[in-house]
């Protein structure tokens, strides 16, 4: 019991550095707040609320909100590990810290992010776009469970190529081809959501997300060890 309230202790207190550390410089705010909002407003202006055939509309306006939320995700969630590495802190964060801890503390800072994120652009897309919601229950549990699993995979990614050269650059190639399943289901999931209020028109999609995440869960916490020492 003692040891696992000092690693969730260890947890939280990695969690509180980061949002201090978020709060002072906004870096990763206004890197993904910024690429969020102009690509809403330039998706916006181009195709408009009515511009798209009403039977292509759930569809192609569900890819084209994950598709923002992913491109946005990827401007910040890389730098939870990459600003250790630049800022020459990694070394003694290795000392403070249990690596589980590090890990769960960057991925709780990377969720907390990518909600605030889900938050502002998805009620401006919905009303810039026109896209009328008939399952919201479905829409959020599909927004959370996807939030979840593209933090998780993002944060594990980053922690591979935090050392690397040109680890920038790295981290959207990496973290493409393991997160494509995720964007498929996710936007399953939305177009469900969009088109239907009962809750079992998700499930398909949420059991798929939730399976994604549970494997990349576990895959992060057997190698991150591994990862984070060498």
């Amino acid at each position: 019991m003692m040891r696992r309230s000092s690693l969730l202790a260890e947890s939280l207190a990695i969690v509180c550095k980061e949002l201090a550390s978020e709060l002072r410089q906004r870096v990763a705010l206004s890197a993904i707040g910024l690429f969020a909002i102009t690509t809403l407003i330039a998706v916006a202006y181009q195709i408009g609320p009515y511009s798209l055939a009403e039977n292509d509309r759930p569809f192609l306006l569900s890819a084209l909100l994950w598709i923002i939320l992913f491109f946005a995700s990827m401007a910040g969630l890389a730098r939870v590990f990459v600003k250790e590495e630049d800022a020459h802190t990694a070394k003694t964060l290795r000392l403070a810290a249990r690596p589980h801890a590090v890990l769960l503390g960057k991925l709780v800072f990377n969720l907390l992010l990518l909600l605030a994120l889900e938050v502002v652009v998805v009620p401006l897309y919905c009303g810039l776009m026109g896209l009328r919601i008939e399952g919201v229950l479905g829409l959020v549990l599909v927004m959370l469970a996807g939030g979840a699993t593209l933090s998780i995979s993002a944060t594990f990614v980053a922690a591979l190529i935090a050392r690397a050269s040109g680890s920038n650059t790295l981290f959207p190639i990496l973290a493409l081809p393991l997160l494509l399943p995720l964007l498929v289901a996710a936007i399953a999931g939305t177009r469900a959501a969009v088109g239907s209020p009962e809750l079992g028109a998700v499930l398909p999609a949420l059991r798929a997300i939730s399976s994604l995440g549970g494997v990349t869960m576990v895959t992060a916490l057997l190698l991150f060890p591994v990862v984070w020492r060498d």
